[in-house]
């Protein structure tokens, strides 16, 4: 239950899109396409995932102890653009040069974005009160959250006619108003998720 109720606290109540609002850059970049916003938002959530696992087991056992936990998200940022460029080593063993290239550049974003995401995610996950579990619940919940973020994003974006759109709001404003208006339902449902495992 403890691992539940992080994972959908994590996940829709404290999203770190749109309730925290950090990631919101990475979201309107990588949100252009549906097909490629899946794959992309697939790949941060996955290394948010990872980071996290990877850096409780680092802040419980080693930055705690030592008296250093202020450098948790330093752990993360690494932790994160390790499990990024690992992954995208793996990828891309045995595939053409161009191809390594191209996985090499992604995955140079996706470090960037994972980056930007290691801070809050040290902040929520490295609490001195929390289990293995609820940081195992609260990692992959915002890896999860993050997902859905850009994925629901890219759908909402994708779907807006720009020829009904007034021409001062085209672009950037037009975004702007529809990230507006999905963190305000992220917060109109907020506190429902995490007390449905209490």
């Amino acid at each position: 239950m403890e691992f539940l109720n992080a994972l959908f606290t994590a996940a829709f109540d404290n999203n770190i899109v749109f309730a925290q609002l950090i990631a919101m850059v990475s979201v309107i970049l990588l949100a252009q396409r549906p097909q490629d916003a899946i794959r992309m938002g697939g790949l941060l959530g996955i290394s948010v995932a990872v980071a996290g696992v990877i850096c409780w087991p680092l802040y419980a056992g080693f930055l705690l102890p030592w008296g250093v936990s202020y450098l948790a998200p330093l752990g993360c940022v690494l932790a994160s653009t390790g499990a990024i460029f690992v992954g995208g080593t793996i990828m891309g063993a045995g595939k053409p040069s161009e191809e390594r290239t191209r996985i090499l550049r992604a995955c140079t974003i996706l470090a960037c974005n994972a980056a930007v995401l290691a801070v809050p995610l040290s902040q929520g996950a490295m609490a001195d009160t929390m289990t293995f579990s609820s940081a195992l619940g609260a990692s992959v919940g915002a890896g999860f959250g993050l997902f859905l973020a850009v994925v629901l994003f890219a759908f909402v974006r994708n779907g807006i006619d720009e020829r009904l759109v007034p021409h001062a709001l085209r672009g950037l404003p037009i975004t702007l108003i529809t990230a507006s208006l999905m963190a305000l339902a992220f917060t109109g449902v907020a506190g429902i998720a995490g007390g449905l495992f209490v």
